[in-house]
This record gives structure tokens, sequence and C-alpha cells, in this order.
């Protein structure tokens, strides 16, 4: 059985899978439904294809037999600009579902080949490390969490799963035109390359998602997103700050670049957003100010934790909604 990461994260869990009926995502389900976790899916149906009313007859019937819960949308024709829509359509599905049913993670089929396309891709055309890393394998969003098991695993090793277990797929063909150029890349460069170098190839982008530090935006519901992570530089704070709602002038870049060169330091940009380093951890929330002063009991608490002041005017405005101890939860995870 081919080996999926972030099993025992999922275990116990609310999840919810992306699903086509395609390649990536057929394994992924049954793969998921050999390891014991449980999830429902969500499948769109763009209207564009005949096959695609066959693709959501196969995740409805999947589910029936599993008892597993099937949502589908099906949308209005995308006539231009299709790839750019079609996810801007997905994801606001899946995050509608997400909210409405309450689950943890969302399971998307990226896999090894996904993660070298679109590494290749920006690579050519000029991009940074941070962008090239394109994939992360576990992603905070909003409040839930996107989860990419088969980052590891090659499109020719889920073929050959699918073919060894006889398990039916549909094939999408669109994903054979050249004309897009996701599908020239593929073609021309990155399964040929797999094919002779994939072990490399995945120890590479393996090492690069471990030194490339990535941005996660939390936001819990009725509190305003924030953003803390580790060992951060002046582009993983300009890309928080743009979450957070806060667009960087070239002035404020240049100052926090000489900040960073400190241990600690806390600045409020815009008069809305503060920006905090303690020790290799960086805050990024909405700056607050409150004339109430903070309770002995939860000023030794943050201190403990070691968040900075700043931060901890947004904890109290999370701690008066009684969504404290979720904000603190992620915390201490990172």
């Amino acid at each position: 059985m081919l080996r999926l990461e972030f099993l025992e994260f999922l275990r116990d869990k609310r999840n919810l899978l992306a699903f086509s009926a395609g390649v990536d995502s057929s394994a992924l389900y049954f793969l998921l439904r050999e390891c014991g976790i449980s999830f429902d899916i969500a499948i769109v149906d763009y209207g564009i294809r005949k096959q695609s009313r066959l693709e959501v007859d196969r995740a409805k019937t999947l589910c029936f037999w599993d008892k597993r819960q099937c949502f589908v949308k099906v949308e209005e024709p995308i006539l231009k600009d299709f790839e750019h829509t079609a996810r801007k359509v997905r994801y606001a599905f899946f995050e509608e579902i997400i909210q409405a049913q309450n689950y943890h993670n969302l399971i998307l089929a990226h896999q090894l080949n996904d993660a070298f396309e679109w590494f290749l891709m920006q690579f050519c055309k000029g991009s940074s490390l941070l962008k090239m890393q394109g994939c992360y394998k576990r992603q905070g969003i909003v409040d839930y969490r996107v989860v990419r098991p088969l980052l590891k695993t090659s499109r020719q090793e889920i073929l050959e799963y699918l073919n060894k277990r006889k398990i039916f797929y549909f094939e999408d063909f669109s994903n054979l035109d050249s004309k897009f150029l996701r599908n020239a890349f593929r073609k021309k460069f990155s399964n040929p390359l797999l094919e002779d170098f994939k072990d490399g190839i995945a120890f590479s982008l393996e090492q690069i998602s471990g030194e490339v530090v990535s941005v996660e935006l939390f936001r819990i519901p009725t509190l305003e997103p924030f953003c803390v992570f580790r060992n951060g530089g002046l582009e993983q704070i300009d890309r928080a700050c743009k979450m957070c709602g806060a667009l960087l002038s070239r002035a404020q870049k240049e100052m926090l670049a000489k900040e960073l060169q400190n241990n600690s330091f806390s600045v409020v940009l815009q008069h809305k957003v503060s920006v905090e380093k303690l020790e290799n951890r960086i805050f990024i929330a909405p700056f607050k100010t409150s004339l109430k002063a903070i309770p002995k009991v939860f000023k030794e608490k943050y201190r403990n934790l070691r968040i900075p002041k700043r931060f901890r005017g947004f904890l109290e405005v999370a701690r008066e909604k009684g969504k404290l101890e979720a904000v603190l939860s992620i915390i201490k995870d990172i």
C-alpha cells in the first residue's frame, strides 16, 4: 500500500476530501478508507464535459455504499479563464461546507508530480522560493487545515496502485491538452525528469519545504485573522500583513528589515496591524488597544507562553468572546 503522510493528524477528526473521480482523488479515497480514516467528500460539476455527470454519479455511489456524505455543486459553465475561475468556485464551495458542517481538515489529492510541475513553472517564470514551494503538506487557512497526504507519491505509483487493485477512475483528457501551460510543462519537463530522478526530486522538494517558512492565516469564528510562525523573514512578514489587511510601503519594509536583525521587536503598522518578534516566533494580528488592565492570572499565563505584549491585546479580545483557548492551542503548536 502507498504511504500516506499525516495519518495520525487526520485520525479521529472530521475530514472533507476534495474529490473528482480522477486518478489522484480516486486513489486517495481508497487509501484513506484502507487506513481507517473517517471522511466525507465534495465534488464540483463545472458543466463543461459530458463526463462530469458520470463523475458525480461515481462519487454518489461510493458514498452510498460507504455511508459517507457526498456534497455536490453544479456550476454554470465557465467560458473563459477556466482554471482560475474554477479554483475560486471550488474553494468557495469547500469552505462553505466546512463552515456549515464543522470539518477540521480539507484533504487534497495533490501529489509529487503536481508539486514539481508548480516548482518548475514558478522557477522558469521568475519567482521567490516561497512561491516555488507552492503545495504545502499541511496548511492553515481560516479555521481549518489543508492536508495533502500524497505529496511524496508520484503519479506513476498512484496508477500502479489503482491498476493493481482494479479500482475504476475517470481520465480527464483536458489534462493532455498542451495549450494549457501546466500540461506543456508536465509533458516536456516534469514527467521525463521524474521518471529518471524521482527520489532525488522528492528529497529536494522536502528539503525546501522544511527550510522555507510558510505563512499560515488563522481565523477563528467571530475573531479577525492572525498569523504566528517561526523563523520568518521580511517576505513572510509582508505576506502575513497582506493577509491581515495591511499592504506595506517600501519604507515600512525597510524598517522591518532592520528590526529583524534584533532578537525581539514590536511595531504597529498603519495603526491597524501589530508585528512582533519574540525569540524565534513572529506574531501578526490586528492592533488592539484596551483601557482594561489584563487580570494578573492571564498576564502570568501569557508571560509563561512567551507571548509579546501587543498580541496580548488580541488575546484579551479573544478571551472576552470565549475564544482564548482556541487561539492558545494554535500558538502552542508553533
